[in-house]
């Protein structure tokens, strides 16, 4: 958080670029209640335990993402983004640190894919 010079509070611009997994045991995309208040989760789910293309689908769908939107919106986080090795590669982790996030940003991005 930040607090403007009127004394109101926003959020910060780089509020979401640490990947807290490196250092707190947490669930997938903090999601440890479920996405759906129905327990729903599919089959790609129930297999792998970590939620998957197909239930981000399911969500745009129950809260009104037309599947077109949807595939667009989600479709960044099925490609490889070159940057992140670059980035990561660049930061000051340590080595076992930055194979580690690199290592959680592929398999994140395999559980997605399903």
């Amino acid at each position: 958080m930040l607090e403007s010079s009127k004394g109101d509070y926003l959020l910060s611009p780089a509020y979401d670029l640490v990947n807290t997994r490196l250092h707190v045991d947490d669930t997938d995309f903090a999601l440890d209640k479920g996405l759906f208040a129905d327990g729903y989760r599919s089959p790609a789910y129930q297999k792998s335990g970590h939620p998957s293309k197909a239930d981000f689908m399911e969500f745009a769908g129950r809260i009104g993402v037309a599947e077109r939107r949807a595939e667009k919106l989600l479709a960044p986080f099925f490609e490889k983004q070159g940057m992140v090795e670059t980035l990561t590669n660049r930061s000051f982790l340590g080595e076992a640190s930055k194979r580690g996030y690199l290592l959680m940003y592929n398999s994140k991005r395999n559980y997605l894919a399903g």
